[in-house]
């Protein structure tokens, strides 16, 4: 159990951050697609989001008097993510405090790269979520420009609608173009091909994101928010917020999921049920960042017990029935 002794929060700091320049590949796609729909401002959100998670990062290294490691691309990371969490009219200063939270408040308090206890971006997330839920959802009209904000045609988004207790009226193929009301990176096809990126460069891990997709799946399919067919309602609640963001990019994060293959498969089922249960009982449309930073919490007791129940119990009752365990 030697691999367990550790600080919790300490969790193979190089690998982690030598993966960070794969995971913003699936970036681009994302946030030019939504440049369709809304024009260059998408763009302009994330390129402010990613600009201010590398400025914060450069001030707190060098209030420490160190120089800030931007080349390992972590804080590029941080702020890309909060960016794709955006609706596409939000005030350029949303992104920003969000990244500040995230970068000085997250991030470099517990070491840096590679060390933070929780997921920095998921912090920044739930604080502007807490602070200024208007900014953060309210949502344009996707069939109409936003060159002037002042003319602007808001809607409700689908993930607002579900929690009136309304049914979206949208066709499965609005959905999964992201041909509705909702954050920068919401696009389900897009979504789906980045974790599949991601899969093959082994910068996430199938054991989190299939348990939490699945989970939040059969949830929907259980217990479903809209009229209608389970097919339908579940495709709504996977694309509606950022629930595929979070799997792509939020939840899988190897700093702050476990390690063990078990711990991750549990890690990533109670996700999945502490953002439904979030979506239905909480205040917010979207509460998965909040989700996210529990089970971050979890993360190390998961990975204790899990390792105890696959190794540590079996040699036991082996020992109990008179048989040799040799290490």
């Amino acid at each position: 159990m030697t691999a367990f002794r550790t600080t919790p929060h300490l969790r193979q700091t190089e690998a982690a951050s030598s993966r960070c320049w794969d995971v913003l590949i699936p970036l681009v796609p994302l946030a030019v697609y939504s440049c369709v729909y809304y024009g260059m401002r998408p763009l302009y959100v994330m390129l402010v989001a990613i600009a201010s998670a590398m400025g914060f990062e450069v001030l707190g290294y060098a209030l420490q008097m160190k120089r800030a490691p931007l080349s390992d691309g972590t804080a590029a990371v941080t702020g890309g993510v909060i960016g794709l969490a955006m609706s596409p009219i939000v005030p350029y200063w949303v992104p920003v405090v969000a990244c500040g939270v995230a970068i000085l408040a997250a991030k470099l308090p517990f070491g840096g790269r590679g060390r933070n206890l929780v997921n920095p971006a998921a912090a920044g997330l739930a604080f502007v979520t807490v602070c200024f839920p208007t900014q953060m959802f309210t949502y344009p009209d996707p069939e109409r420009s936003i060159a002037d904000l002042s003319q602007v045609v808001t809607q409700t988004s689908p993930a607002a609608l579900m929690q009136a207790g309304a049914t979206p009226s949208y066709s499965p193929m609005d959905i999964m173009l992201s041909n509705f009301p909702g954050p920068i990176g919401s696009v389900l096809i897009i979504l789906v091909a980045c974790i599949l990126y991601l899969f093959v460069r082994r910068a996430s891990s199938p054991w989190v994101v299939l348990p939490f997709i699945g989970t939040c799946a059969v949830y929907a399919a259980l217990f479903p928010r809209v009229s209608g067919s389970i097919g339908f309602g579940v495709l709504l609640e996977l694309c509606a917020g950022y629930v595929m963001l979070t799997a792509a990019f939020l939840l899988a994060d190897p700093v702050t999921a476990p390690r063990h293959w078990l711990a991750r498969c549990v890690y990533g089922v109670l996700a999945g049920i502490l953002v439904m249960l979030l979506r239905r009982i909480g205040k917010f449309e979207e509460g998965a960042c909040f989700a996210v930073l529990l089970c971050n919490l979890l993360s190390d007791m998961l990975d204790r017990n899990c390792w105890k129940l696959c190794y540590h119990l079996p040699r036991r009752f082996k020992k109990k029935q008179g048989g040799a365990v040799h290490e």
